[in-house]
């Protein structure tokens, strides 16, 4: 009796000490599984990835605020760029250039001109290309894309436009990209705002 006793323990015992096995090396697994799906995710070249979604989505922002002539959108459109995408030395170039208004009152005007004239834009962005590392702090991309400007419900001949952003994306940017340099723009924005102010000067004489 005593033997059966014990046999029947000892087999208990075993039981328990697979079952317990069991467990532990099922959690050996799961916890192993968590580590290679981690050490994946923290891959370089999956950081490299993900680096590069960030900036390709970035560039494209920049470039449809840039060229924006929508009278809906424009005011939202420059208030991104002014505060959050561009560089101070950039801002100043691109108004040097026309790309850009220098004030309150030429975003008032080119509402204004639009609405008078129904004119409205849209932008699409055809492709970015990385001209450099994206690993690194600065990186150089190639926007291009095109602009279509419809007035008074017709749709214009979309008209292209290229340009060189570079961007930065370190500690000092708080982890987002900002554009650092904007080079060979073309002046679709300049050469849509003047064409509006030159039809808005010409339906004014007419008045008068």
């Amino acid at each position: 009796m005593g033997s059966q006793i014990f046999r029947i323990s000892t087999f208990q015992s075993l039981q328990n000490c697979r079952s317990g096995y069991r467990i532990a090396l099922s959690f050996l697994i799961l916890t192993l599984l968590a580590m290679i799906g981690l050490n994946a995710c923290s891959s370089p070249e999956q950081k490299k990835k993900e680096r590069l979604k960030v900036f390709e989505k970035f560039v494209t922002q920049v470039a449809t605020h840039i060229f924006d002539r929508n009278p809906v959108t424009i005011r939202e459109s420059i208030t991104h760029l002014f505060r959050e995408e561009l560089t101070e030395p950039v801002i100043q170039k691109l108004q040097n250039e026309g790309n850009l208004p220098k004030t309150e009152l030429g975003i008032v005007k080119i509402v204004t001109e639009a609405e008078e004239n129904h004119t409205t834009n849209q932008v699409t962005v055809v492709s970015t290309k990385a001209l450099g590392p994206v690993e690194m702090d600065v990186v150089p991309f190639q926007v291009t894309g095109t602009v279509t400007t419809q007035a008074k419900g017709k749709l214009e001949q979309p008209k292209t436009f290229s340009m060189r952003v570079t961007c930065k994306l370190n500690e000092q940017t708080g982890g987002w990209p900002q554009v650092v340099d904007i080079s060979g723009l073309t002046t679709e924005a300049k050469k849509s705002a003047s064409k509006t102010s030159t039809s808005t000067k010409k339906h004014k004489h007419r008045r008068h």
